[in-house]
């Protein structure tokens, strides 16, 4: 199985440097952190007010959604404005599917940011497949559609941003790699080398998915194919993270645990909320970090992690714990056999374990659980007896400690080992940093959560497990976070659906403002809410479109019985 080595330290990733107006991105930089405007590039006022807002919380690059020639028309005046007050902010022009559009922004933008997946692509055949002639037929279209707009980055100084989505990778590289981390890699990697061959190097990548853990695997495998002295400066993002709290933990899944590793060199918390407030977690995270060097990765203390991400298989022992909602006994550990467990296995989430000194044991269960803390590491194994008492670790940098273990016993013959939940005052976002990698790389076996935890700590500990996809618990939204495209109110609708529908425990319900983002953004989501005209909403059943045109108003309830109607439907208790 393929693997990646994870660093045992914190040091940045080496990365080139990238100028972007009076901006540098890369290197030994700060981690840039920007955001996006959700006026239209048309309200010129409108867009100034909320570049003013986004200064006010120290915001370093903005980007605007320039989706027409009218769009585009109107950025001289928003440029006047600007100068009128002084200010000399990056703009960054994100264009979907318009090659020319692209080439124009160069004038006008110190950044243009393009999406492979639909700046070009190349039909099936006849039969209905892409083989090899056609993925490079594709291929050299690009390469030609690439040039006029290489021209034109080199004539105003301008920097690129390849940003590749998951919901829209194009049909060649989905019939090759799959819709997968893979396919998002290579896309990425394939632009890089036609912009490069023809000696253009002012580029920034992107690997955005609404699944927190898909953005994980997609960035730590870019790295592992990149020459390191010569890797492009990074861009990290969830996208259709949400709000509220959930948008918060599935941006901390995505972003906070490759920050953690030196992975990253600007980042944007995509909340459908006002974009201040995308600032302002952006600095709490990057306050929350642990400290980043910048020199070279240590790599003697790697461990070889199997790129799956499904959970470590060890040991498989039967106890009287308690998963929250079920008093039957449980198991904990590997699977029957030796056989490799499947993937998003669920955590045990234990309130019932005891305390006696310094021991812990979990309810029923006479033996205590071997204590895993930094002092003993490395004579745990000659406690570990037939590998049948569960381990407990007990450290204050768990990730570290777990890493290390795992790498120093590879057998498969590992008790089942789990960790107590930290218990904080207030929610303490470099706690949760480190539990996020723990559980989105699959380290633990249980997780024993005191029954001292207040219902603020539960709630995020359940979405933080819910977002790394160890256990589900709440309905999943996929929501984008509103541009100069969106066609109707996306905080004020996700609200009214989430007040009916939050009690369907794992289903998955996309909110995408328009026609770019969705429906390839909520390529997972069970059902989609997707505005295709001003007033006019569409839904999905998956990704086939099954209503189109509803009036605005109707079509939340409209959602409901669709929903209803694939007996994918329970009334709240």
């Amino acid at each position: 199985m393929e693997t990646l080595s994870y660093p045992f330290c914190y040091a940045r990733h080496k990365t080139r440097v990238v100028p972007i107006g009076d901006l540098r991105i890369g290197g030994t930089w700060p981690i840039l952190i920007q955001s996006m405007l959700s006026s239209s590039a048309t309200e010129s006022v409108d867009c100034l007010n909320e570049i003013k807002s986004l200064l006010a919380v120290d915001c370093k690059l903005i980007r605007l959604a320039i989706p027409s020639q009218k769009a585009l028309g109107a950025i001289p005046e928003l440029r006047r404005l600007m100068v009128e007050e002084g200010i000399s902010v990056p703009l960054v022009a994100d264009i979907h599917f318009s090659p020319t559009l692209a080439i124009e922004a160069c004038e006008l933008f110190e950044k243009v940011r393009v999406n492979p997946g639909n700046y070009s692509d190349i039909p099936k055949n006849s039969r209905g497949v892409m083989d090899g002639d056609f993925f490079e037929e594709g291929r050299q279209k690009l390469k030609e559609l690439i040039q006029p707009l290489v021209t034109a980055l080199k004539k105003h100084n301008r920097a690129l941003r390849i940003g590749v989505n998951q919901g829209s990778l194009s049909r060649r590289m989905i019939e090759r790699y799959g819709d997968s981390p893979e396919g998002m890699a290579h896309s990425a990697l394939e632009m890089v080398e036609l912009f490069e061959r023809q000696t253009f190097k002012r580029l920034v990548i992107s690997l955005k998915s609404s699944n927190p853990i898909v953005v994980q695997r997609a960035y730590r495998l870019l790295i592992r194919k990149q020459p390191e002295s010569e890797a492009v400066p990074l861009h990290l993002g969830v996208t259709e993270a949400g709000n509220g709290m959930m948008g918060r933990i599935k941006s901390l899944v995505g972003i906070g645990a490759l920050l953690a590793d030196g992975i990253g060199d600007t980042i944007r918390v995509s909340l459908t909320e006002p974009v201040a407030n995308e600032i302002l977690f952006a600095r709490q995270l990057l306050s929350k970090l642990p400290p980043a060097t910048h020199q070279e990765k240590e790599r003697r203390n790697t461990w070889q992690r199997p790129l799956n991400h499904g959970r470590i298989t060890n040991r498989s022992v039967t106890v009287n714990a308690s998963i929250i909602g079920n008093g039957e006994p449980l198991k904990i550990g590997g699977i029957d056999g030796g056989d490799l467990p499947k993937t998003d296995i669920p955590l045990v989430l234990d309130f019932f374990y005891s305390q006696k000194g310094e021991s812990y044991y979990l309810k029923g269960n006479p033996s205590p659980l071997t204590p895993l803390t930094d002092t003993i590491t490395t004579n745990l194994g000659k406690n570990q007896g037939d590998g049948s008492t569960p381990i407990l670790v007990k450290s204050e940098n768990p990730l570290s400690l777990l890493r290390k273990y795992y790498r120093d016993r590879p057998s498969k013959k590992r008790p089942p080992i789990g960790m107590l939940y930290p218990i904080e005052t207030t929610a303490n976002l470099g706690v949760e940093i480190q539990m996020a990698s723990i559980l989105s790389e699959g380290l633990l076996d249980y997780l024993l959560v005191p029954e001292t935890i207040n219902q603020e700590q539960l709630t995020r500990m359940l979405l933080l497990s819910q977002a790394t996809r160890s256990r589900i618990f709440v309905t999943d939204y996929i929501i984008c976070p509103s541009c100069g495209r969106t066609l109707f109110d996306l905080e004020r609708t996700a609200e009214r659906i989430k007040k009916r529908t939050d009690h369907l425990k794992g289903l998955k319900i996309g909110v995408m403002g328009c026609v770019v983002n969705g429906p390839g953004e909520m390529a997972d989501a069970d059902f989609g809410y997707v505005g295709s005209a001003p007033g006019k909403i569409d839904l999905y059943f998956g990704q086939e479109r099954v209503r189109r045109g509803i009036p605005e108003e109707n079509a939340v309830t409209e959602l409901i019985n669709l929903i209803k109607r694939k007996r994918r439907w329970k009334d709240p208790e």
